[in-house]
């Protein structure tokens, strides 16, 4: 939901590699933003590099190509929901509500891009027409054009946490799921006005349906669960396979009072540290 593409608005080809939620790179934009909660009542989020929005400002200051094509009107920026729908519709270019709201770039209220968001966090006048167009997450966004599915409508797009949140019928107030992947998300629903959290979550678009109010959750984000597993696979090669893990740690009756901190993203909800890196701990 938070990986970024930049690409050609003729072509529709990428003017630089993707870059991922995990993407560090856009740390120092973010610090230089100051306060972490400064855009949180417009936003419901912390100014993070987690989000999309200072990773444009980083694409627009670091690769010409993309400056070039920015200042000529020819650049697109979009989450991959957005990439996926030009390709597929051959030049269609919208989001939706979902997606949007996890740029640091969509004011959760009006549910539309934010003109003084993307001046303050973004810098660049023609950033605005770049953005897609925000749409329902239920909406007929376009039509395939060619392949096997040609013709076919295209009437839903959902970032993936949203989508778990509804795949899953979270539909009432309090309803809410968790899920596993590379990072574990855990949202709930709280309703068609969004609240803010003191305690460190998201405040997110969870789903909205044609003309129906958008429904809003809270969201406790944490950047590594898979990913470690793998880590510990891959670069530590403790294991051959993740399946491993679970029977070694049977063989011992506790972890010895010694913790390891995943942060290899910095540390997310609640604390949202972006400074923060791993490290093994000893327990007191």
């Amino acid at each position: 939901i938070n990986a970024e593409y930049m690409g050609d608005r003729r072509s529709g080809k990428a003017l630089h590699n993707a870059l991922v939620w995990q993407d560090m790179r856009s740390e120092q934009l973010c610090s230089a933003l100051g306060d972490c909660n400064r855009f949180q009542a417009q936003t419901g989020l912390p100014v993070s590099p987690y989000f999309s929005g200072t990773k444009l400002r980083w694409l627009l200051e670091n690769v010409p190509e993309v400056r070039s094509a920015a200042q000529s009107g020819n650049a697109l920026f979009g989450t991959i929901d957005s990439f996926l729908l030009w390709h597929l519709t051959k030049g269609v270019h919208k989001t939706d509500v979902t997606n949007a709201s996890r740029t640091l770039l969509m004011d959760i209220h009006t549910l539309d891009w934010s003109t003084q968001l993307v001046d303050e966090i973004v810098h660049e006048p023609a950033a605005r027409a770049m953005l897609p167009e925000i749409h329902p997450s239920s909406d007929v966004y376009g039509t395939v054009r060619g392949g096997v599915l040609d013709g076919v409508r295209v009437a839903g797009i959902l970032g993936d946490q949203q989508a778990a949140l509804f795949g899953q019928a979270c539909f009432g107030v309090g309803d809410a799921k968790n899920t596993y992947g590379t990072g574990a998300f855990l949202l709930a629903n709280i309703g068609t006005t969004p609240r803010l959290s003191s305690n460190g979550l998201l405040t997110t678009v969870g789903y909205k349906l044609g003309t129906q109010p958008a429904v809003y959750a809270f969201e406790g984000s944490v950047a590594m669960a898979g990913a470690l597993m793998q880590w510990l696979r891959d670069n530590l090669e403790l294991v051959k396979s993740v399946n491993e893990i679970e029977e070694l740690a049977k063989t011992v009756p506790d972890n010895g009072d010694v913790y390891f901190v995943p942060a290899f993203s910095g540390l997310f909800a609640p604390h949202w540290r972006k400074d923060a890196r791993g490290r093994c701990v000893l327990g007191c």
